[in-house]
């Protein structure tokens, strides 16, 4: 793994990316030094891992993600979601408008549930990409019962591709879709069954894009990457599902599970992929996981888009 000087207390989580930073209480807000550290680790690393963070409420946390730069605020709520009072926290618990266990009766909620379990990155179907995303744990089910966070080493996986598949995806565009996702987790759903994705938004990111802090290239090969611009709409989806499943190999994932009310995962979306995963907990225990993200600012946040277009994106979802 690249070495670092860092001060922080870094442990590495797996081979090629993910760190765990020990010893760090976010109960009160970290000095301008110790951020520069942790964001570097991010963009060195993809994903950091912080147990015990200890945000004492919602607006702790938004107020650390915003260190990293401008906050999404989801400008659409589910009305089957619980009304949280910041625009800015995301819910991702497995509880409905009424604080209750989600059950699988509750078709709106389960669909996102099951989208959100395909490898992706949280907003490439927007005009404006996420950079960072930060989930915490308010209150997680009894131990061992599932519901870990995989992340997948786009970077590496893009590094170890045969040099005549580079040059080939080097210079394509990828269109992205929120829809899609939806329909691909859902086939046989009501909500998307007989919805037409081209007829819908859509947006256009490079296939490799590069990220910019580290300067390496990475594999945007998100589940909401519908079909590659200028290329048979088959064999688009074909050469997606080819990287998606090249990126995924085990080889390129790591793992993280989930222990204490207080931990939070980092991540950074132009440089990993990640997917939830479900449990025996479904159904039957509370899980409350709350996300802040952060908007991109490099050079490649608009992708191929207008970044008009990115004034009334609906945000991350």
């Amino acid at each position: 793994m690249p070495g670092t000087t860092s001060k922080l207390d870094i442990h590495p989580l797996h081979d090629s990316f993910a760190v765990e930073i020990k010893g760090i209480d976010l109960s009160t807000p970290p000095t301008d030094a110790v951020f520069d550290e942790i964001r570097d680790a991010l963009h060195e690393y993809g994903v950091v891992i912080i147990r015990n963070a200890n945000f004492p409420d919602d607006k702790a946390q938004i107020d650390f993600s915003a260190l990293f730069g401008e906050v999404e605020k989801s400008k659409w709520r589910n009305p089957h979601m619980r009304s949280l009072p910041h625009p800015e926290i995301f819910d991702i618990s497995n509880l409905d408008e009424k604080d209750q266990v989600v059950t699988n009766s509750n078709e709106k909620r389960t669909t996102a549930i099951r989208g959100n379990a395909l490898w992706h990155a949280d907003g490439s179907f927007n005009p404006r990409r996420t950079y960072v995303s930060l989930l915490r744990a308010v209150e997680l089910p009894p131990a061992a019962m599932g519901g870990h966070t995989e992340y997948a080493d786009a970077r590496q996986a893009y590094d170890d591709l045969p040099e005549e598949t580079k040059s080939k995806i080097k210079n394509l565009v990828a269109v992205h879709s929120f829809v899609h996702n939806r329909k691909t987790a859902n086939p046989d759903s009501p909500l998307f069954k007989d919805i037409n994705v081209l007829d819908q938004p859509l947006a256009r990111h490079k296939l490799v894009p590069v990220h910019e802090p580290s300067g390496r290239d990475m594999l945007y090969v998100t589940s909401y990457a519908h079909h590659i611009e200028g290329m048979d709409l088959e064999e688009g989806k074909n050469l997606i599902q080819e990287l998606q499943s090249h990126a995924a190999q085990m080889k390129y994932v790591f793992e993280h599970h989930w222990e204490n009310a207080g931990d939070i995962a980092i991540w950074d979306n132009t440089a990993v992929l990640h997917r939830a995963t479900s449990g025996s907990y479904e159904g039957k225990f509370r899980r409350d996981m709350r996300r802040t993200c952060v908007m991109d600012s490099s050079s490649e946040a608009y992708g191929l888009n207008n970044p008009d277009a990115a004034k009334d994106q609906a945000n991350s979802s």
